[in-house]
């Protein structure tokens, strides 16, 4: 059974997608409702760790290409392609990224009373722009999603002075 999952398998974008319908669910949900805002969360991002390791199986090791290269033609008339792909480093990049998201949500645990719904979504558009980074193989779109990632970090920031010195740290150790 497990085989012939693996030879269905050829989709990146999967724990690309599962992050974002998990952040755009809670949006529907009354803030009354923390409880299951909070395990909407949990399990959107603990799905896609269970996912993200899933081209470890087919994984090549002996070369250095691209592997599992999916393309969609996304401006044409801009000739900007959607292009996903995996390679040694980042394939241990998202299943570190999945893996930590997860207890991310869960260190935030009790904490989320007031803006619970908030911390979610931003933990689940954080992750999908992380995995996004090292999927992506258009250099535009990997020049864009790299440079998205501080935003999620600047929600729920009381102070514009807090969250542009939260920016300038965040971009600091960056470069």
């Amino acid at each position: 059974m497990l085989e012939h999952f693996c030879e269905c398998y050829s989709d990146l974008s999967g724990p690309i997608l599962c992050p974002v319908l998990g952040s755009i669910t809670p949006l529907f949900i009354p803030n009354s409702r923390i409880r299951l805002i909070r395990l909407i969360g949990l399990c959107a991002s603990f799905i896609t760790f269970l996912y993200s390791p899933v081209p470890r199986i087919q994984f090549d090791p002996s070369t250095a290409k691209s592997q599992f290269v999916e393309s969609l033609r996304w401006l044409p008339y801009e000739n900007i392609n959607f292009f996903l792909g995996i390679d040694g480093i980042s394939l241990f990049f998202v299943i570190l990224t999945t893996f930590l998201i997860p207890i991310c949500i869960l260190v935030g645990w009790s904490g989320m009373r007031s803006y619970g719904k908030e911390y979610i979504t931003a933990s689940l558009i954080r992750e999908f722009l992380m995995i996004a980074v090292f999927r992506m193989l258009d250099l535009l779109l990997f020049y864009v999603f790299p440079e998205s990632v501080p935003i999620p970090m600047l929600c729920g920031a009381e102070h514009l002075l807090f969250a542009g010195i939260k920016l300038f740290l965040c971009r600091g150790l960056v470069q």
